[in-house]
């Protein structure tokens, strides 16, 4: 059996969308794939690839007094699919998630904060015919835009609340699109390490959510580069009261004059996105950033 899932680009709201602030959330057209084969019946064997090929995860599990535990010694990605295998135990018996054997194969590099453990989860619940978002939350911390995004092709608005979760349709594809660039700066930041910092932030979360919205709404609707431009500065300027973590044009390309630069994700990591008015981003090489992809090149559009 053949599972995918699409990776993710969260636009807006960063952070603050674990705080019910709506967000714009893009699908990426770069996906994880899992295999799933039979094996012997009294393990749970598991094999994750990058996108070369390579093995960069194996281990295997068994029962052991009515628990799952695996083979080698523990490490964060073994307790991590434990812990998703008890979840899943609620509603199958534990005997029968046994006699598997998953494959995972990465469509983007492991290291670009696409959604390496969000696929991953919305791939096994669409096998185990779970609710992901339940699956995510027992194991990972997050608001769950990126499992919204794993199954769909277009730009949505995405919005969680202690209740519920609103997933809404959107266009967005600004006239300006060929001028906005994601370049990767060469480093994984650990968004759960930073989530947790985050949630003991203290600071108006309800004044800021309501500025971001607007934001929001006005990324939307918005048709010209300059007045783009500047709603990223307000923007990475609340973000930054929210995280008392500095703009990263302010704090690493404060001479960059063609255009505005956009944290995303848990900032300080993975892919920034950038403005160009002339679309020459020979500042960026000349400083060892060789990732700069087209944002209209990896997401999907409408």
């Amino acid at each position: 059996m053949l599972f995918k899932s699409n990776g993710k680009i969260l636009l807006s709201s960063e952070y603050l969308v674990m705080d019910g602030a709506k967000s714009i959330a893009l699908p990426a057209r770069l996906t994880q794939d899992l295999i799933v084969s039979k094996c012997d019946k009294n393990t749970i064997e598991w094999f994750s690839h990058d996108m070369d090929n390579n093995l960069w995860y194996e281990d295997r599990f068994f029962v052991k007094n009515n628990n799952l535990v695996c083979e080698s010694e523990k490490n964060v990605t073994s307790q991590k699919i434990i812990s998703l295998f008890n979840h899943l135990s609620k509603t199958h018996k534990l005997a029968n998630l046994l006699g598997n054997k998953f494959e995972t194969r990465l469509n983007f590099k492991k290291d670009w904060g696409l959604g390496t453990s969000s696929t991953f989860v919305n791939n096994l619940a669409k096998w185990a015919k779970v609710d992901p978002y339940q699956l995510l939350f027992s194991t990972f911390k997050g608001s769950g835009y990126d499992i919204a995004c794993c199954d769909l092709n277009h730009p949505i608005i995405f919005k969680k609340t202690r209740e519920s979760i609103d997933v809404k349709k959107i266009k967005f594809k600004p006239p300006f699109i060929k001028n906005l660039f994601l370049i990767h700066l060469g480093k994984k930041q650990n968004t759960q390490l930073s989530i947790e910092n985050y949630s003991k932030k203290q600071f108006d979360r309800i004044e800021l959510i309501k500025k971001i919205n607007t934001i929001t709404d006005e990324f939307i609707k918005c048709n010209e580069l300059i007045h783009f431009e500047e709603l990223i500065q307000e923007h990475e300027s609340i973000i930054s009261k929210a995280t008392s973590i500095i703009p990263i044009q302010n704090s690493n390309f404060s001479d960059y004059k063609d255009g505005k630069i956009k944290s995303l994700g848990a900032w300080g990591g993975d892919f920034i996105l950038v403005t160009t008015k002339n679309k020459d981003l020979s500042y960026f090489k000349k400083r060892g950033l060789e990732t700069i992809i087209p944002l209209e090149d990896i997401v999907y559009l409408n």
